[in-house]
C-alpha cells in the first residue's frame, strides 16, 4: 500500500470519528470488503482496517481529551 492511500484510510477514520460514528463502521469489517469476499491478500486488507483503525483512535484520544 502506498503511503498515500495509508494516509487516506487514516483519513477517512478519523472524519469517521469525527462524524460520531463507532470504531465498529470501519467499513472494511464488512462483509462484502473481507478477504473471504473479495478474493483480496489477508495481509492487504488488514492494512487498510488498520490504517482505518489507528485515524478512528487518534481522533478519539484527542476527543477525549476536550474538557
Amino acid at each position: 500500500m502506498s503511503l498515500e492511500t495509508l494516509v487516506s484510510h487514516q483519513q477517512e477514520g478519523i472524519a469517521a470519528r469525527l462524524r460520531g460514528l463507532g470504531h465498529e463502521s470501519n467499513p472494511f469489517l464488512a462483509r462484502e470488503l473481507l478477504p473471504q469476499a473479495t478474493g483480496e491478500p489477508a495481509e492487504e486488507w488488514r492494512s487498510k482496517a488498520e490504517a482505518w483503525l489507528f485515524g478512528w483512535l487518534i481522533e478519539n484520544a484527542w476527543r477525549q481529551d476536550d474538557p
